[in-house]
């Protein structure tokens, strides 16, 4: 048998690259298309066709409960999940550049040490210091009816401090910056500095522009984190539902059945499946408005790291 010409060969090789893509995409869409189908069709609709349910009468029912059940306390939910997620954006943010900066292009005693030790925080899950900041944010000192030693009371918990102090500083985004500001040539900074530019204003006006791509993946895992973050904001803030968060809120309202007569156990429920697809709809359309600064960072940093 001749083997086949090279063009023909090529062209092969790409409808299968295309042909996998294609699936691969499909494969990560399942839950949203699932989420989207279901929720526009009955229970009923959902036992026909439990592999992917089919809405047989489709009707947006299911979007009117979310938002007419509690539509004072969605916006509310929504508000503080918006401001958690901007302190999360521009504080850990403004850290992570300042810190990769000066581990990347100040000279100092130690610089090396101090790098090391932040990359060694990687180590260990998130998951695992969980109990560990619970315990800190319940008996931080002179808070929430604690004394100076931290007994008493219940220190932060179900109070703003918890949901906003915890993991400022992200050791995976300080490497990030700190790689990129490896690659931009320090020339840039030195003809500034000749100029009588100081540390402060090389870093906004000459790095600062630099970094737009791989600022917008900061942003964007950020917020998706943020966004979809459920574990710790409800060891924290369970008892106080002024301070939920959206994810914490979608729970209790997919898991109470006296809201919409949908027992607690239907978890596959139109209901449920439709405020899926509300708290998914603000990720999809950050993505969509980012997506080419996007790529680009993360094609640059996996070039460039």
């Amino acid at each position: 048998m001749k083997p086949l010409p090279n063009k023909a060969a090529g062209k092969l090789v790409n409808l299968g690259v295309f042909t996998l893509l294609v699936l691969s995409s499909l494969l990560m869409a399942y839950p949203l298309i699932f989420a989207m189908l279901g929720s526009l069709g009955t229970t009923e609709d959902f036992l026909r066709t439990p592999w992917l349910p089919i809405p047989f009468s489709p009707s947006l029912t299911a979007y009117e409960e979310v938002f007419n059940s509690r539509s004072s306390e969605m916006l509310n939910w929504l508000v503080n999940t918006l401001v958690r997620t901007a302190w999360y954006i521009v504080i850990p943010g403004t850290l992570a550049v300042l810190i990769g900066y000066a581990v990347a292009k100040l000279r100092f005693r130690g610089r090396d040490a101090v790098f090391l030790y932040i990359l060694s925080s990687l180590v260990l899950p998130g998951i695992v210091i969980n109990i560990a900041t619970f315990v800190m944010m319940a008996r931080f000192p002179l808070a929430g009816g604690n004394n100076l030693f931290g007994q008493g009371g219940t220190g932060f918990l179900n109070r703003w401090p918890a949901l906003l102090l915890p993991g400022l500083v992200n050791a995976y985004f300080i490497f990030l910056f700190r790689q990129t500001f490896v690659t931009i040539p320090k020339d840039f900074e030195e003809a500034a500095r000749v100029d009588g530019a100081g540390t402060l204003r090389c870093l906004i006006t000459i790095y600062l522009p630099m970094l737009t791509p791989v600022l917008t993946v900061f942003v964007v895992f950020q917020f998706v984190a943020m966004w979809n973050d459920y574990v710790w904001p409800l060891l924290v803030s369970y008892s106080n539902p002024a301070i939920w968060v959206l994810s914490v809120g979608f729970q209790f309202m997919t898991g109470s059945g006296n809201l919409t007569g949908i027992p607690s156990t239907v978890s596959f429920s139109p209901f449920g499946l439709a405020a899926t697809v509300v708290a998914t709809i603000p990720l999809v359309a950050l993505y969509l408005s980012l997506q080419n600064y996007f790529i680009e960072g993360v094609a640059g940093f996996a070039i460039k790291g």
